[in-house]
């Protein structure tokens, strides 16, 4: 087959594709390839088309084709986005930087702060990112929601609030958003406002464990401790596997004076994540109050072997003994 060939083929997939026909449009794209391995157009957009079926081995393949022929931004920031979402983030990262000497979008800039945010952990070089990508559209979603996220992350609550605002106003009902304004809100002691987004999320997802684990500490600050409980509960049904969970729900029984059932979330914690320093710190707590002193210590000196300079267990710990001294 020609190169003219190849080229009718890349465009009736292109017609398939604006019909909604993607398995179809697949098939030309790749026909298309095969009478022309150097049809550029049909490289790219099969590697686009099969990135967005979550097919990321052969779309890589694609990119990786397409820039052999000729290193282009297309080509690159398809690669570059396999590569993310195959979680190879240090070479996706070089790919997209590679990318930059060849062109620039929004969506290259929303990746590039999503890497300093998930990968690299440089918090502020996110926000940049992400400022760009949003100077070049002003109504990216997802660039609201992740600087959002940034901001969160370095304690700056109130431009937190201000990036889920703005998702919100695109698009009132986008769910990350609504989910991060309930948490930032909670997290600036503004427990009721906190809760009508928590409830907007657990009202259209009822199974939502991460609204519902927050909708339960929110309730205990608000001293709602026995509804508290109840979310925690509720939570614990959607995934038991949950040790902070059930450190949370042990504080807050312990609380109340529930120590015995506070001992069982306590030991579950433990029993899910055997370093969980704080709930061996909680659990001797209870044991003090339950006036176990050698459990507690038990639990102390534990605390000690994951994390040598716990103030709290040395303090506690000296405490049990000059009590032990006292009573002999």
């Amino acid at each position: 087959m020609t190169s003219n060939q190849a080229k009718k083929l890349y465009q009736k997939g292109i017609e398939l594709l604006s019909y909604g026909k993607s398995d179809e449009a697949v098939n030309y794209f790749r026909e298309a390839i095969e009478s022309d391995p150097f049809c550029m157009e049909a490289q790219l957009e099969l590697g686009y088309l099969l990135g967005s079926m979550d097919n990321y081995e052969e779309s890589l393949q694609c990119f990786n084709k397409a820039v052999k022929i000729e290193k282009n931004f297309p080509g690159l920031f398809g690669r570059g986005m396999c590569l993310f979402f195959m979680e190879d983030y240090d070479k996706s990262l070089e790919v997209f930087l590679e990318a930059q000497e060849y062109g620039e979008n929004e969506d290259l800039w929303y990746y590039i702060g999503n890497l300093n945010l998930i990968h690299l952990g440089n918090y502020e070089g996110a926000v940049n990112c992400f400022d760009i990508a949003l100077s070049i559209d002003e109504n990216f979603i997802e660039a609201w929601n992740d600087c959002g996220m940034a901001y969160s992350i370095l304690e700056d609550d109130e431009n937190a609030l201000v990036c889920f605002e703005e998702a919100l106003n695109i698009d009132p009902e986008y769910r990350q958003a609504v989910y991060n304004m309930g948490a930032t809100l909670a997290d600036m002691g503004r427990y009721s406002e906190s809760l009508v987004y928590l409830d907007r999320i657990l009202e259209k997802e009822p199974d939502n464990f991460k609204a519902m684990f927050y909708k339960g500490n929110v309730l205990y600050f608000m001293e709602k401790e026995e509804e508290s409980i109840e979310y925690f509960i509720k939570a614990l049904k959607i995934d038991k596997n949950q040790p902070e969970l059930w450190n949370y729900l042990g504080y807050v029984q312990f609380s109340i004076g529930q120590n015995h059932e506070a001992v069982e979330s306590f030991k579950e914690a433990i029993k899910f994540d055997d370093e969980y320093d704080t709930a061996y710190i909680n659990l001797g707590n209870v044991y003090m109050d339950l006036g176990k002193n050698n459990l507690a210590l038990d639990c102390f000196e534990r605390v000690l072997e994951i994390s040598s300079d716990s103030e709290e267990a040395l303090m506690k710990i000296e405490e049990l003994k000059t009590e032990k001294e006292i009573l002999n």
